[in-house]
């Protein structure tokens, strides 16, 4: 069982290791959609599609959201294919 100051340490050192450049959620929606782009056409990461990486990686709910607009995107035809 852990103690009131071992519960206090381990908090600290959770919220010491958050990267400062880390987005919340509606920062993640609004870049979502590019990062989505930069994976589909192979493009190169930036640092702002690392940060939307890292917290897609984290965020359940961010994650479902992405995971759906990458199905409709894979959906859609390519300018390859026969309307």
């Amino acid at each position: 069982m852990w103690n009131a100051q071992e519960k206090i340490n381990k908090l600290m050192g959770l919220v010491t290791s958050v990267e400062m450049d880390e987005l919340d959620c509606d920062e993640c929606y609004g870049r979502v959609a590019e990062y989505a782009e930069n994976l589909l056409l192979s493009r190169g990461y930036t640092e702002a599609m690392f940060a939307i990486q890292r917290h897609l990686e984290q965020c359940p709910c961010c994650r479902d959201e992405f995971d759906a607009l990458m199905e409709g995107l894979r959906a859609l035809p390519t300018l390859d294919e026969p309307s």
